[in-house]
C-alpha cells in the first residue's frame, strides 16, 4: 500500500505564536542570536571530538607505556583534557533553550569569548607538551582561529590569531635559543631552517585563516543584518495589520495569529496547536473552498466577554516558493458595525417608503374616520334601544383606536427633531405614575416606583421619552390583564441613566424576542406592532439602547439605557 504523501512542513517562524498569554512577559528569540547560538554549539561539538581524539592519543602514549611512570607533564595533560570536557559541557548547559527566556546576544558574546580563550589555552598547552616548534599539533592553532570566527566577531578572530601566533613564536624562539626543553622533542636541537619553516608555516596558516575568516565573518554579519531587517519589516507589517491574520496547517491546526486577531477575538491564551474550530467555530467547513478565488464568508462569533460579533472572513491557500500546499491563510475583521449601519440604512429606506404611504393613508383614512366618528356621536344623542347604543359605542371605540394607530404610524415614519433639555427623571417617573394610577382601568395594578434618594438628571427630549415610558408601562399593564405588580425605576451610572419597567405578565416566547421591535409585529391580540418599534427608534435617536429580558409565565423586564448628555 502506497504511503500518503505528506505536505511540506512549515518553517519555525510560522508556527510560533506572536503573543504569549496575558500576564506572562516573555521575549521572542532573535533569529540572528539563535543562528549565533547554533554556530557556537556546532564548534563545541567539534571541540568534543578533538578532545576525545586527544584523550585517545594520551591514553595510547602514556597509560600503555610499559613503565607506567606518571610524570607532572602527564598530570597536566589529564587536567587540561578534563577541564576541556568540563568547560564544553558547562557551556552547552548555558546554551540550552529555555521556554520564554531566549538568550541575549551579550550572553552569547561572553560564552564565545570564554570558549576562544579556553581553546587558546588548550591548543597552546597541547603544543607545549608535544614539543613546541617540533610538535605535530601545530595545526590546532588555525582550528582555534576558525572556532573564534564561528563563535565571535572580527575582533575576537584577530585577538585569537595574534595570541596563538605570539605564543608559538615565543616558544619557538625560546627553543631555538635552548632556553627551554619541551615535550616529546626535548632531545632534538632546533636549527634555523627548522625554526623558519615552522614559523612561516604556522603564522602563515594562522594569518590566512584569520584573514579569510574575518572576511567571511563580515559578509555573514551583513547578511544577518539584511535578514534581520527583512524579518523586522515583516513582523511590523503583520503587527500593523488592521485585520486579523490566522494561518492554519493542512490538518486544521492553528499555526499563527497576529495581535489584531487576538484583540478581535479577545483571546490571550496560547492558540498555536489548537484546532481552528476552537478559535473560530464554523471556520473548518470553509477551508476546503480556500482555493476558490476571493472566497469570502461571514460567521457569527461569541467572544469570551459574552458579546456576539459578526466576522467577515476570506480564505486562501498557503503555498511555499515551489507552489506546494502548506495550509490556509485566513484574513478576518469585525463587520458588526458595518452590518448595523446596513440595518439602519435599510430601516431608513423602509421608513421613507412607509412614511409616504402613511401620509397618504392618514389623509385618506382620517377624513372618513372623522365623518364616521361624528355620525356616531350624533346617533348617540338620539333615542335608541340598548342594542343600538352598544353598537354605537363599538363604532366610537374602534374609531378612537384606529385614529391612535394612524397617529402612531405617523409618529414612527416621521421622526421629530429632538429638543433636548435637562430632565429630572425621578420627577418625570412620579408624574407618569400619577397619570397611570388616575386611569380607572389600572385600579387593580400595584405600580411600584424604585427611585434613588437624589435626583437623576439627563439631557433628553422630555415629551418623546415620556412617550417611550408610557408605551412600556401600558404594554406591561396589558400583559398582566390590568392586574398585578408593575415596577418602574431609574438608576444612574457614570455616563448613563438606566430606566427599567418590569411586569409579572405572561412573558414573551424566545422565538418572538428577536422580532418584538420590528414594525407591525405584535404578540397581543389586536396590537398594531408600532408601539415598541417607535420606542426603539426614539431611544436610538437619543444615542441609547433598549434591552429586554423575558421568561414565559414569569414576566418581562425592559431596560432603557440613555446617555446623560446629548
Amino acid at each position: 500500500m502506497a504511503e500518503t504523501e505528506q505536505p511540506p512542513s512549515l518553517g519555525g517562524d510560522l508556527s510560533v505564536d506572536m503573543l504569549r498569554p496575558a500576564g506572562v512577559r516573555t521575549r521572542l528569540p532573535d533569529p540572528n542570536v539563535e543562528a549565533h547560538r547554533r554556530r557556537i554549539s556546532y564548534f563545541m561539538l567539534l571541540r568534543l571530538l578533538l578532545l576525545a581524539a586527544f584523550l585517545l592519543f594520551t591514553v595510547t602514549t602514556v597509560w600503555f607505556d610499559a613503565e607506567h611512570d606518571i610524570a607532572v607533564r602527564d598530570t597536566v595533560i589529564w587536567v587540561i583534557i578534563g577541564g576541556g570536557f568540563l568547560l564544553t559541557i558547562t557551556s552547552g548547559w548555558m546554551l540550552r533553550q529555555r521556554e520564554g527566556v531566549p538568550l541575549r546576544r551579550k550572553q552569547l558574546d561572553r560564552i564565545a569569548a570564554l570558549q576562544s580563550a579556553a581553546d587558546v589555552v588548550f591548543v597552546s598547552t597541547a603544543v607545549w607538551l608535544t614539543g613546541g616548534v617540533l610538535s605535530g599539533l601545530v595545526f590546532l592553532f588555525p582550528i582555534a582561529v576558525l572556532g573564534a570566527a564561528m563563535m565571535g566577531d572580527r575582533r575576537q578572530i584577530w585577538l585569537t590569531a595574534a595570541t596563538c601566533g605570539a605564543f608559538f613564536g615565543l616558544v619557538s624562539l625560546a627553543q631555538f635559543l635552548d632556553w627551554i626543553h619541551l615535550g616529546l622533542g626535548a632531545g632534538e636541537a632546533v636549527t634555523p631552517q627548522t625554526l623558519l619553516i615552522a614559523l612561516l608555516r604556522a603564522t602563515g596558516a594562522i594569518g590566512a585563516i584569520a584573514l579569510l575568516s574575518s572576511r567571511l565573518n563580515t559578509q555573514l554579519l551583513v547578511s544577518e543584518s539584511h535578514v534581520e531587517g527583512l524579518l523586522t519589516l515583516n513582523e511590523n507589517i503583520v503587527r500593523s495589520l488592521t485585520s486579523g491574520l490566522l494561518t492554519v496547517d493542512h490538518t486544521g491546526r492553528v499555526l499563527f495569529i497576529n495581535p489584531t486577531g487576538r484583540e478581535l477575538l479577545l483571546r490571550n491564551d496560547v492558540l498555536a496547536g489548537l484546532d481552528c474550530e476552537e478559535v473560530l467555530p464554523g471556520l473548518a467547513k470553509h477551508l476546503a473552498d480556500s482555493g476558490v478565488h476571493d472566497h469570502r464568508f461571514e460567521l457569527s462569533h461569541e467572544r469570551p466577554d459574552g458579546r456576539t460579533i459578526n466576522i467577515g472572513l476570506s480564505c486562501s491557500p498557503l503555498l511555499d516558493e515551489e507552489g506546494s500546499f502548506l495550509g490556509h491563510v485566513v484574513n478576518f475583521r469585525d463587520v458588526t458595525e458595518l452590518r448595523e449601519m446596513e440595518r439602519v440604512l435599510r430601516r431608513s429606506e423602509r421608513l421613507a417608503a412607509l412614511g409616504g404611504l402613511a401620509a397618504s393613508v392618514a389623509h385618506e383614512v382620517r377624513n372618513p374616520l372623522a365623518a364616521i366618528s361624528g355620525c356616531a356621536e350624533l346617533l348617540d344623542t338620539l333615542d335608541a334601544n340598548d342594542e343600538d347604543r352598544r353598537l354605537i359605542r363599538v363604532i366610537r371605540r374602534e374609531s378612537v383606536r384606529l385614529n391612535e394607530i394612524v397617529t402612531e404610524l405617523l409618529d414612527y415614519t416621521r421622526p421629530r427633531k429632538l429638543e433636548r433639555a435637562p430632565v429630572d427623571l425621578c420627577q418625570a417617573l412620579r408624574e407618569l405614575a400619577e397619570a397611570f394610577e388616575a386611569d380607572p382601568q389600572n385600579a387593580a395594578i400595584d405600580l411600584a416606583l424604585e427611585l434613588p434618594p437624589t435626583p437623576v438628571h439627563a439631557e433628553l427630549d422630555s415629551s418623546q421619552i415620556t412617550q417611550v415610558l408610557w408605551n412600556l408601562v401600558r404594554n406591561g399593564a396589558q400583559a398582566m390583564a390590568h392586574e398585578g405588580r408593575l415596577e418602574l425605576g431609574v438608576v444612574a451610572s457614570l455616563e448613563f441613566v438606566h430606566i427599567h419597567v418590569r411586569d409579572q405578565g405572561r412573558g414573551i416566547p424566545d422565538k418572538d424576542l428577536e422580532h418584538i421591535f420590528e414594525p407591525f409585529f405584535s404578540t397581543k391580540d389586536g396590537g398594531s406592532g408600532i408601539g415598541l418599534a417607535l420606542v426603539q427608534r426614539i431611544v436610538e435617536d437619543h444615542g441609547g439602547d433598549i434591552e429586554v429580558y423575558s421568561r414565559v409565565g414569569e414576566g418581562t423586564r425592559f431596560m432603557v439605557n440613555l446617555p446623560k448628555l446629548g
